[in-house]
């Protein structure tokens, strides 16, 4: 579900097929911008920069992950980063080929070894890819680079396992309320506080809510694993969790006593008629109501309501805030999922072209050519009357040299959106559930269009508990934990 501007000009970098399904932010994916420098910009590389290549080297060959063939402009500045890899290092061939990443295909790539020698995946995959080992441990690797201590914690935790790496990020978000004040201006609603509840979050619902005009309180998505990606977050915040792992067996917990407290707060909002008639909606379906000015607030990843609203829908920028995840009670944790993007290279590799693999993976990390980029593309969208929406999250550290950098390229311009200064202090994010956790969130989806349907009281308890034993009997049952 993902995409907000600045994943297109990173994707111009490590260039990813695609991103996740709605329910992994559906966000846009990120990659550093094509360009002509290395990862060195231009200095003089040092002990822990991988060096090319001595021309006698042994022949290795790679496939990169690539983009669907109607993406040409995409495919086409690929093939020139594929160019200038490749001229940096002479026994290395590129070759790209697309495959967007699948959780339900993969196994079938493995056992055909036909996937990627570097791909694109989810922050839900980190658990199941590394433990079957279809991916590499790049602890090592990454202490050999020069800009691993760059990367943002934040955004490198999904990928983490018992204190190795798996995996680098492109793009990561945590999830976010998109309100449009305006909606609220125009019936003289009072807007809650950005350290809002529950209790005021469904408040503010009804007091914006007009069917009669097509308008919604808020609109959470209805159908498909965006569903139970959503509701999630009411889970976290109520203190709750997916699942809980111990004495290698993994056992659904989000039947719990916060789980009936989170579905309680949906019963609430379908009760309240404050969700949209036509309920049934996917990660797009609910961004297009929101840009359309059909819906006071929408929950998704980050900024990327923001900038479908604001670039796609005409919205002016200074009528939309970005609020947390509600907390469950007063001084409670605005606590919500984070997830994202990463690149990972596969285990069922050569050591040759795993390492080949990883060089190209962060090869154009780091450049000032994709700060000159960002530049372009801000000073671009001023003259179509656009609006530059930035990550919460980036892959770097904001506190480098190169986040700094960053924040003076975008302190340049008028036409970057800005977020309250106290967002980043109530925000905490939350890495998503590690096992099953695509098959948690369909089954999730059942959970909510039984609440969404419901005529009068029905037992939530049974609800959440019945699905816990399906998902426990189909799924956690069956993983293992070596």
């Amino acid at each position: 579900m993902k995409k907000s501007m600045l994943i297109g000009a990173l994707a111009f970098v490590i260039v990813l097929a695609g991103c996740g399904s709605g329910k992994n932010e559906g966000n846009a994916s990120s990659t550093p911008p094509a360009s002509t420098t290395d990862a060195t910009d231009g200095s003089t590389p040092d002990a822990s920069t991988p060096a090319a290549p001595t021309p006698n080297a042994d022949p290795v060959s790679i496939v990169a992950y690539a983009w669907p063939a109607d993406k040409t402009e995409e495919n086409a500045t690929l093939d020139a980063r594929i160019k200038r890899f490749e001229a940096k290092y002479p026994n290395v061939t590129v070759t790209p080929k697309y495959w967007k990443y699948e959780n339900t295909e993969i196994a079938i790539k493995m056992a055909s070894n036909s996937a990627q020698t570097e791909f694109t995946t989810w922050a839900t995959e980190a658990q199941m890819l590394s433990s079957k080992k279809w991916i590499i441990d790049l602890t090592d690797k990454l202490n050999g680079w020069t800009y691993a201590k760059d990367l943002n914690s934040v955004a490198l935790a999904p990928f983490i396992i018992d204190g190795k790496t798996y995996g680098i990020p492109i793009d990561a978000y945590g999830m976010t309320i998109t309100i449009n004040k305006k909606l609220f201006k125009d019936k003289g609603v009072e807007l809650p506080p950005l350290d809002w509840t529950w209790d005021d979050m469904l408040t503010a619902a009804k007091a914006v809510n007009d069917p009669a005009k097509g308008i919604a309180g808020f609109v959470p998505m209805g159908k498909g694993t965006e569903s139970g990606w959503n509701w999630t977050n009411f889970l976290y915040s109520a203190g709750g969790e997916v699942e809980s792992v111990a004495d290698g067996k993994v056992t659904a917990t989000f039947n719990s006593e916060a789980g009936l407290k989170a579905l309680q707060f949906y019963k609430d909002l379908k009760d309240a008629n404050v969700i949209p008639k036509t309920w049934a909606l996917g990660y797009g379906d609910a961004l297009t109501l929101f840009k359309q000015g059909r819906a006071a607030m929408v929950m998704c990843g980050s900024g990327n309501a923001l900038d479908t609203a604001i670039n796609q829908g005409g919205l002016n920028k200074d009528d939309l805030l970005i609020y947390p995840i509600p907390s469950m009670t007063k001084g409670g944790k605005h606590i919500g999922i984070a997830g994202g993007n990463y690149k990972v290279i596969n285990g069922l590799a050569t050591k040759e072209q795993q390492q080949a693999a990883f060089d190209f993976v962060v090869d154009e990390y780091f450049t000032d050519a994709y700060l000159d980029s960002i530049d372009a593309q801000i000073t671009s969208q001023k003259g179509k009357n656009q609006v530059y929406v930035p990550q919460l999250i980036n892959y770097w550290n904001d506190d480098s040299e190169y986040g700094k950098k960053y924040e003076a390229v975008l302190a340049k311009h008028d036409n970057v959106y800005k977020f309250p200064a106290e967002l980043s202090q109530l925000m905490e994010s939350k890495k998503e559930a590690s096992y099953e956790t695509q098959a948690y969130y369909g089954e999730l989806a059942n959970v909510i269009q039984k609440v969404f349907t419901s005529k009068g009281d029905i037992d939530l308890q049974k609800i959440l508990d019945d699905a816990a034993a399906k998902i426990q009997k189909n799924n956690f049952d069956k993983v293992k934990i070596e």
